[in-house]
């Protein structure tokens, strides 16, 4: 009882975790903008631990209300899509790197562990980006 009871929910927290993945994918690129510019920021002793995370956060939302504001107002095709696939990258490397780690907590072996991996990022990338070419220019 309790063995299927832990198999359920043990597949409901996954399916969950991909949900959430693939829900929070777009918004990939704006989170690896923030991290990298407080990680710089601080590390090269620009800023202190709060002024370095806060210069971060409000680069992620520049990053992002840049993308949107391009996506709401562009009515080029070409400047639509190369915007929405630099903001889909961070997304694909997202579900790289989740999809590796689902694979490496079972006994898969290496490359289809990194097969698999390269499946669920594509999946993940394509997705965001389809989230983000549904934007509509107004």
């Amino acid at each position: 009882m309790l063995l299927g009871l832990g198999i359920v929910l043990g597949f409901a927290g996954i399916g969950f975790l991909c949900w959430l993945l693939f829900l929070c994918a777009v918004y990939a690129a704006p989170l690896f903008v923030a991290a990298m510019v407080s990680t710089i920021l601080y590390d090269h002793g620009v800023l202190s631990g709060a002024h370095a995370a806060l210069a971060g956060i409000a680069a992620g939302i520049m990053v992002l209300a840049c993308g949107q504001t391009i996506l709401a107002s562009s009515r080029d095709p070409a400047l639509r899509a190369s915007v929405s696939l630099l903001l889909a990258l961070p997304a694909a490397l997202a579900g790289f790197g989740t999809t590796l780690g689902f694979c490496g907590m079972g006994e898969m072996g290496v490359v289809p562990g990194y097969l698999f991996a390269t499946f669920g990022a594509l999946c993940v990338g394509g997705s965001a980006w389809t989230r983000l070419c549904a934007i509509q220019p107004a």
